[in-house]
């Protein structure tokens, strides 16, 4: 009589029946679901329901409070958001056009080369000579703007200006949260609608490159108080009573929305799908929330004068926003996990066949580490015996471990995800099957 010998990578018949025994168990608790384990109450459904919609509406706001907090209020984080503004080429020539405006304003070329050509005629130049000369001064004015440009490009795109931008900066951040807040004094002020940065140093800055470098005329230009808007919109004042308001819920925002959920789930008659619908929801809001950010910017920089730089205004507005994308970006992955998890728990359905399947890849993983010859003992054993536990405390590690991060991401968030569910995948597959796993040592292991 031949014996039978399954195909590698099959099952083998306790593997199979271990299977059968969860996939019946699992019925079992459908079954119960749909009927006695269903919790009574027409008001269930309504509650969690309103308090999911909620939790959304809180979800995209706590991110808002965060970056309100965190990188206006907070001077490192602020400059961090603004420093890379100095390297932007569209924020370098905005400012520099602004400085020769300035400059120019002051400094009437023009006039001042009629003043060498007719001070040259005065002193009895040929007529020859003469005519040259007043043909070649518009020329010459042209070449003095140009080298009056040329050094005031060459300021804003140095290293030099790098450092006054960071310095100015931080001098001015108390300034701008003032303003923000409503307060019209200091270097940073709102003046109808407008957030102005005092330029008058870079402009001494200017002047006196121009001085030494031989241009005397720059002397001429006098201690000016001239101001570059980072910010315009008729809208300001209510930016100012926002930000206001979110500053004094920053702390409290995250936590009411997650106290939302926790009780929408707690009163639901299904809890398993109110904490999926919460994952959605928190998701939605989220995408809807970088929407309305991308919405904004072509309504806000066509709200802008005319005489405003797009481009730079476009390089601002994006850098000033980016720490939100960065958030909701880490929200959502964490929304979608949850709503993940939540869907991977159900009793029946595709979740269900998705969870069976699962189960089967790691029954086929834990196989082929017995076949291989790979004992894990009474350290799997352990695994097995407190499977519970050891889960919960894998994910609970891993949450504290994402809270403590300052600024997640969504890479950061990504990456928290998947290396607890690679954690999660290598205990599975050390454990025992749960089916045949041992609480304690059996007789015949401890005569082995």
């Amino acid at each position: 009589m031949t014996s039978f010998e399954a195909p590698v990578g099959a099952e083998s018949p306790e593997e199979e029946l271990a299977r059968l025994r969860r996939e019946v168990a699992d019925l079992k608790a459908s079954q119960q679901a749909s009927t006695a384990g269903e919790r009574r109450g027409w008001w269930r459904p309504v509650v969690s329901g309103v308090l999911i919609l909620l939790a959304a509406v809180v979800a995209p706001l706590s991110v808002l409070a965060t970056w309100s907090n965190g990188h206006i209020q907070d001077t490192d984080q602020y400059l961090a958001t603004v420093a890379p503004l100095a390297k932007d080429p569209d924020v370098q020539k905005a400012v520099a056009a602004r400085i020769e405006e300035v400059i120019f304003s002051y400094l009437d070329v023009d006039a001042a080369v009629d003043e060498v050509v007719t001070a040259l005629e005065d002193r009895g130049l040929p007529d020859r000579a003469a005519g040259t000369l007043e043909a070649l001064s518009g020329p010459l004015a042209t070449g003095v703007r140009n080298f009056v440009g040329d050094r005031v490009l060459a300021l804003v795109q140095s290293d030099a200006f790098e450092q006054a931008w960071v310095e100015a900066n931080r001098t001015a951040h108390d300034e701008l949260v003032a303003a923000l807040n409503g307060d019209p004094g200091g270097a940073v002020v709102i003046d109808r609608g407008t957030v102005n940065v005092n330029l008058a140093t870079l402009i001494n800055t200017v002047k006196k490159q121009l001085v030494d470098a031989g241009l005397g005329i720059a002397e001429r230009i006098p201690e000016v108080s001239a101001s570059f808007a980072i910010v315009q919109s008729d809208d300001l004042a209510t930016v100012q009573s926002a930000v206001g308001a979110l500053d004094e819920f920053s702390t409290w925002l995250p936590v009411v929305g997650l106290f939302l959920i926790g009780i929408a789930v707690l009163v639901a008659r299904d809890r398993r799908r109110t904490l999926l619908a919460s994952g959605l929801a928190v998701a939605a809001s989220m995408l809807l929330l970088g929407v309305t950010l991308n919405v904004l910017r072509p309504f806000y920089l066509d709200a802008l004068p005319a005489s405003s730089s797009a481009a730079a205004a476009g390089a601002v507005y994006d850098q000033l926003v980016s720490f939100i994308r960065v958030a909701l970006r880490g929200v959502l992955v964490i929304a979608l996990t949850v709503a993940v998890v939540a869907w991977l728990s159900a009793p029946h359905g595709s979740g269900a066949s998705a969870r069976r399947g699962l189960t089967r890849g790691v029954a086929g993983l834990r196989g082929l580490r017995s076949r291989s010859g790979l004992d894990t003992g009474r350290f799997g054993v352990a695994l097995a015996t407190y499977r519970g536990p050891v889960r919960a405390a894998v994910v609970g590690v891993a949450a504290l471990g994402y809270l403590a991060q300052d600024h997640p991401t969504g890479a950061t968030a990504l990456a928290f995800v998947l290396v607890t569910t690679a954690v999660l995948l290598v205990i599975e597959v050390l454990a025992p099957d749960p089916d045949r796993a041992p609480t304690r040592p059996t007789d015949e292991g401890r005569h082995a």
